[in-house]
């Protein structure tokens, strides 16, 4: 995983979802950086914290938006967001439980969850969000 730069094309057009989704881009590019100084497994534990905390901030404000907007798929969208947090917290179990060693399989997680739930599933509320067209699909 790389340090991940915050682009314009991970803009949702909703300005508190966007300062949320970047402020999650700073948590995982902290937890890229402690890797590059061989402080990821040390820092692991305060890293996954904040991100379990700010991750449950995030989706019940992204959940509250989308139910007011009667967003159509919303209970598609909260069983996603359950399983990225399941995923986070047992990433925090096992490194706190049993020790074991997980710097790989979180950064992988990361970068998987930035790429695939921001860029595909929080893309896909936008238009109800932003009160915009959805375009029709063409057969």
């Amino acid at each position: 995983m790389a340090h991940i730069e915050w682009k314009d094309e991970y803009r949702t057009g909703v300005a508190l979802l966007d300062d949320q989704h970047a402020h999650l881009v700073e948590i995982i590019n902290k937890f890229h950086d402690a890797l590059q100084r061989g402080k990821g497994s040390r820092q692991m534990n305060e890293i996954l914290k904040d991100l379990i905390g700010y991750t449950q901030e995030h989706f019940e404000t992204e959940e509250r938006l989308m139910a007011e907007a009667g967003y159509e798929q919303l209970k598609l969208h909260q069983a996603q967001h359950r399983q990225l947090l399941q995923k986070v917290e047992r990433f925090q179990f096992e490194f706190n439980g049993t020790g074991k060693r997980i710097t790989n399989d979180v950064q992988e997680f990361l970068s998987y969850w930035l790429v695939t739930h921001i860029l595909r599933d929080d893309m896909s509320y936008a238009p109800c969000l932003t009160g915009q067209k959805v375009p029709a699909v063409e057969d």
